[in-house]
């Protein structure tokens, strides 16, 4: 019943798990010793390679079957791999009027919003003037200013957002987005470069925040071990170097009071913590939030210099409270997600035991979305300095993210190749997508289904934005945090395997829950009920305060959701080129502008690069290709295809 084969499996699970322990150990007898108890699975494997490669085939199967013990199940046909007919019905007259109808409508909607009513956005005007070689150039230059050999050190760098989500939320309830937004840019930079200064095995640190507008060198942060040595000040020594500090941040004392003092003595040095607090009446100062400035001092050096908001106490208790509806709707959330995915296993069941799995197609569209995943991780190498705990030697950290990336990229490759096999084991028809000519019956019909997804989307976003603007007491706003890929080797690169990669997992999902969802509609299974009211539950923001609330942020989430059920229902269909067009360009769109809209002549080259790629991809779907013999593709009603 092949149960060496379960109990190798196990071993190698189980080893690998204490392999990792040993890998991230700082000695290399240990390091070696988790290689060779992980390893190990390995040799199984050469082995059956070497056989393979010497004898050009593999074992005969039938002493290995259930069936040669006596235990076999009813035989099943395999299907045959066949191309299945597509009897798909193009838009009538009357549907591209309603799409006409649709696209002005909605884009009316977005024209007005954005041009009548004037909808402010918050961090539409963060800008990233400076790129990520360019901020630790200007942070290394800073650190030799203050006599800090910045040669001596490692450096990365990785864009951070400078808002406190939390004192947003109370400005919001008290006034409006603009003058909030306002207050947060008077009182911080709301986008910076960090920028790490540091060396392996060395607690000391160095942190430079640069502007990434403007460039400018906005704090530094000296992180210092608690036994290194310095001096100890005497309580009026520390206020006077503190209060320079604030002087020399651009900040006048007279309009600040001093809050607090604390010291703290280290073993060979006292450090101090210095905080002033805006005098009332300072426009930083909304209700009974208050801006403050705050000093560290390690020693008779300074440590670090922050600029922050007291929020009061019972508002912030408030907040925090648990209720009994936040447990409602996480629980409903909760319940929906587990339903989701048993639904999913269960379908992937049922399909295998159908036979109806195509492995090996699968496998290589499931390889290359393993190369793109590689090339995005390779791009986003930058980003590492950032999770480097300098407790642990460099080359044991670059090992365990040599394992670590190389279990993800695997575990990922292969979670993809199955989701493909199953949707496409459901929608068989959808491997035509690979063909140009059989694309022909679907390309009219999904430009129509992708621009009415952007004048619906266009329309909604301006719409809820509108609504968000006039009840921003009620609405879930936050600023809206850095580009991922900015800080990357090459933006416009990451952008573009992010998409690809993207659009592919969310088709692949999305297939998979319209089957679903199809399938219990027309059987009115129970399950489907209960989804469907587990669906409308898990809408409620479990964060609101008051039915007003809770009531405004269940419709801005219900409202996208019907829209989106009717495009699917009424322009979408069963096109799957519409599906996977319009995921495509929807993904690639924001980067695209955001790129595009940057002052960096680097980042506006890859936004052009971006923008031609797309353009590209989605002109290789989209566009007929010509015959041989110079004519182009007509009327999809001459594939052969179709009877």
């Amino acid at each position: 019943f092949g149960i060496l084969a379960t109990l190798i499996w196990h071993y190698s699970v189980d080893a690998l798990y204490e392999a990792f322990i040993l890998l991230r150990s700082s000695n290399h007898y240990l390091m070696f010793s988790g290689g060779l108890c992980a390893g190990v699975m390995l040799i199984p494997l050469i082995v059956a390679l070497a056989a393979y490669f010497r004898t050009g085939t593999f074992t005969e199967e039938s002493p290995l079957t259930n069936a040669s013990e006596g235990v076999a199940r009813a035989q099943h046909e395999a299907p045959m791999e066949t191309t299945p007919e597509v009897h798909y019905q193009p838009y009538s007259k009357r549907r591209l009027l309603a799409v006409l109808i649709v696209t002005v409508v909605f884009i009316a909607l977005a024209a007005v919003a954005a041009g009548v009513v004037k909808v402010y956005r918050l961090g539409k005007d963060n800008k990233v003037g400076v790129t990520r070689a360019a901020a630790i150039a200007t942070a290394k230059n800073y650190l030799n200013s203050v006599h800090v050999n910045a040669a001596s050190y490692r450096s990365a760098a990785w864009l951070r957002e400078n808002v406190d989500q939390l004192a947003l939320r109370y400005f919001l309830e008290r006034l409006p987005v603009p003058k909030a937004g306002q207050i947060i840019r008077e009182a911080s930079e709301p986008l910076l470069w960090e920028a790490r200064f540091y060396r392996p095995l060395e607690k000391e640190e160095h942190l430079v925040f640069i502007d990434a507008a403007s460039g400018k060198v906005y704090g530094h942060e000296h992180l210092l071990p608690e036994t290194a040595p310095g001096a100890s000040l005497t309580p009026a020594q520390a206020l006077t170097l503190g209060e320079q500090e604030v002087a020399k941040q651009g900040y006048k004392l007279s309009n600040f009071v001093l809050q607090d003092s604390t010291a703290l003595k280290r073993p060979a040095r006292e450090d101090y913590t210095l905080v002033w607090q805006a005098r009332p009446g300072d426009p930083r100062n909304v209700g009974e939030a208050h801006y403050r400035l705050e000093v560290e001092l390690a020693g008779d050096q300074i440590a670090g210099f922050y600029r922050s908001f007291k929020l009061p106490e019972s508002w912030m208790r408030q907040q925090e409270a648990t209720r009994v509806a936040d447990s409602i709707f996480s629980g409903a959330a909760v319940l929906l997600g587990i339903g989701l995915i048993a639904g999913g296993v269960w379908l992937f069941v049922m399909q295998v035991r159908h036979g109806t799995m195509r492995w090996v197609k699968s496998l290589k569209v499931a390889v290359v979305f393993t190369a793109l995943l590689v090339l995005f991780e390779i791009n986003s190498l930058p980003a590492l300095g950032r999770a480097y705990n300098t407790s642990i030697s460099l080359a044991n950290f670059r090992l365990q993210v040599g394992v670590s990336y190389l279990v993800l990229v695997l575990l990922a490759g292969a979670f993809v190749w199955l989701l493909i096999a199953l949707a496409t084991s459901l929608y068989p028809e959808s491997w035509q997508l690979l063909d140009s000519g059989a694309r022909r019956m679907w390309r009219r019909d999904a430009v129509v289904a992708t621009v009415v997804s952007f004048a619906v989307g266009a329309g909604l976003t301006m719409f809820l934005a509108f609504i968000s603007d006039r009840f921003h007491h009620y609405a879930f706003i936050t600023y809206p945090g850095p580009p991922a890929q900015w800080g990357s080797y090459l933006p416009g690169l990451g952008c573009l395997v992010q998409s690809l990669l993207a659009t592919l997992i969310s088709v692949v999902i999305l297939a998979a829950v319209i089957y679903g969802v199809v399938r219990g509609w027309r059987r009115r299974a129970w399950w489907f009920w209960l989804g469907v009211a587990f669906l409308l539950i898990a809408l409620g923001p479990g964060s609101a305060h008051g039915a007003a609330a809770f009531v405004f942020g269940w419709l801005t989430r219900a409202i996208p959701l019907l829209a989106g059920v009717v495009v699917i229902v009424v322009f979408f269909r069963d096109n799957p080129l519409a599906y996977v067009t319009a995921m495509f360009a929807s993904v690639i769109a924001t980067p695209v502008m955001g790129l595009l809209s940057e002052p960096s002549t680097f980042y506006r080259l890859n936004g052009v690069f971006l923008a031609v790629a797309g353009a590209i991809i989605l002109a290789w779907l989209l566009l007929p290709r010509s015959k041989p013999d110079g004519r182009a593709e007509t009327s999809p009603g001459s594939l052969g295809l179709i009877s």
